[in-house]
């Protein structure tokens, strides 16, 4: 099991309460949830008592209790002998089926019942399956002192607001355990394509295959090592059969249902500029209000982990920056949107080989660096021994006041408190980095302006400029005359 290493230590100290626990697990899609819940009550805690029932994408009321009552006959071999017509009745027919089996089987451990994808069962609760789950919780669960109910589900904004966050709900602060799932980190990447998959690869191409795939578990099982990462790609994109051919549309629709159009739209305008855009800004760009519709969107985005806001040091109020963090995403938008099928199916052999070494390549490598830095900041302050001592990460613009002045702007700025900074630079080559006279004016133009503009006159301030490369900085005189700290890409994976 690659990671997850707190999630299980947390199960496994669920299983020894001597009460009952209402668990929520989120995290967005294929991001191993089940793979987790499984893992851990069909091969780790065979001792537990284990149901499971996974809602189905787009299925009506009298379906979903259909699937119901054949996965308690698939788990028990038990058939109703009343009349199933409301999630009530199959609750009830739920925790008799249990209590039967826990007596003919003289069951003294844990009883776990996993409902996976519950924003899919009844989307809208006009099946009141919420209120019959409350009921069932409050009732029967609580009282056993020896249940776990897993409430499990990829849209994490439906299990905060309909859950966790609805005050006129029945599950309303019942939920003892949170676990909130997030991909892989790069370090978490290497060992499962390692480890998992049987890769051998070096660091840089375990980051190439981060900036297509993120640390998404389910895509990266996809990964063939028999193949080269090339290989890899143009059989799971470039191929109608492909596994990740329609892998975008299918996210979004199981997400956010009626409203996926919507968000795609958000999110193919963040895709058109880098350093994203503000609220303002987006409510201009798809030519509407700024009203209760946009910034749910924003949220429910940011909150699947698909785009992140950075503030502008020295407001964290305003000014915050909305933009693409999800390197799958940027991935899509950038080699995949513009092609039909017709397109892909006419693509020659050897697509993305020949792609992947042309110079539209190395620029946009060079931006989904900049990405996967900030979706694994952790590992960079854990390489320079400042995990501790984090603050924030922000971005930063100065608009040149004269003509005299250059304005600047800076990606990212890391801080630390107490006016101690790193102005992060990321390069992403296949050899040393050089810096070249032009690129040495620039950033201590970015510095200046920063201790001028940017930095409280009255403090005393640590600015410290990183340079964080594949394989290092060649040492020339320009290197030189900028002081800097260097970080390689093989320092986030010790």
């Amino acid at each position: 099991m690659i990671g997850r290493k707190k999630e299980i230590k947390l199960l496994n100290e669920i299983c020894e309460l001597g009460e009952s626990s209402l668990v929520a697990i989120y995290g967005r899609r294929r991001i191993g949830k089940t793979y987790l819940v499984n893992h851990m009550f069909k091969k780790h805690r065979q001792d537990c008592l284990f149901f499971e029932f996974t809602g189905a994408y787009d299925g009506e009321k009298r379906g979903q209790l259909d699937n119901f009552i054949d996965q308690i006959y698939e788990w028990f071999q038990a058939e109703p002998t009343f009349e199933i017509k409301n999630w009530s009745d199959a609750f009830r027919f739920l925790k008799r089926t249990i209590d039967d089996e826990v007596k003919k089987r003289e069951h003294k451990e844990k009883v776990i019942i996993f409902l996976d994808e519950v924003p899919w069962i009844d989307r809208s609760n006009k099946g009141g399956f919420l209120s019959a789950l409350g009921y069932f919780w409050n009732t029967w669960c609580e009282k056993r002192e020896n249940v776990v109910l897993i409430l499990c589900g990829s849209n994490s904004s439906w299990i905060r607001n309909k859950i966790l966050k609805n005050a006129r709900g029945s599950l309303y602060q019942r939920v003892t355990h949170q676990i909130s799932m997030y991909p892989f980190d790069l370090k978490e990447t290497k060992e499962y394509l390692l480890e998992n998959k049987g890769f051998m690869i070096d660091n840089k191409t375990v980051t190439d295959i981060y900036m297509i795939f993120g640390g998404v578990a389910k895509y990266l099982s996809f990964l063939n090592p028999n193949e080269s990462s090339a290989e890899n790609i143009d059989r799971l994109f470039f191929s109608i059969h492909g596994s990740m051919y329609r892998e975008y549309d299918e996210l979004f629709s199981s997400l956010f249902a009626d409203k996926a159009d919507y968000y795609k739209s958000v999110i193919e305008l963040l895709c058109t500029r880098r350093a994203g855009y503000s609220l303002s800004d987006i409510s201009k760009g798809l030519n509407e209000k700024l009203g209760a519709k946009l910034r749910l969107a924003i949220s429910e985005l940011e909150e699947c982990g698909f785009i992140k806001g950075l503030s502008k040091y020295g407001n964290s109020v305003r000014d915050v920056n909305y933009m693409i963090v999800d390197p799958y995403i940027l991935f899509h938008h950038k080699w995949i949107k513009g092609f039909s099928r017709n397109d892909i199916a006419s693509l020659p052999n050897n697509y993305w080989l020949n792609t992947s070494s042309s110079q539209s390549y190395a620029v946009w490598s060079g931006y989904a660096f900049e990405i996967v830095i900030i979706v694994n900041i952790r590992l960079y302050l854990t390489a320079i021994g400042r995990l501790g001592f984090f603050s924030g990460v922000y971005h930063w613009q100065h608009i040149a006041k004269s003509e005299e002045e250059q304005g600047a702007e800076i990606d990212m700025v890391v801080n630390y408190g107490n006016s101690i900074f790193d102005i992060l630079e990321c390069k992403y080559y296949n050899s040393e980095y050089v810096i070249s006279k032009e690129y040495a004016k620039n950033i201590k133009n970015k510095l200046n302006m920063f201790k001028k503009y940017g930095l409280n006159s009255k403090k005393k301030s640590e600015l410290r400029l990183v340079l964080l490369t594949s394989y290092g900085v060649k040492m020339n005189a320009e290197a030189h005359s900028l002081n800097i700290s260097r970080v390689c890409l093989d320092d986030l994976f010790e």
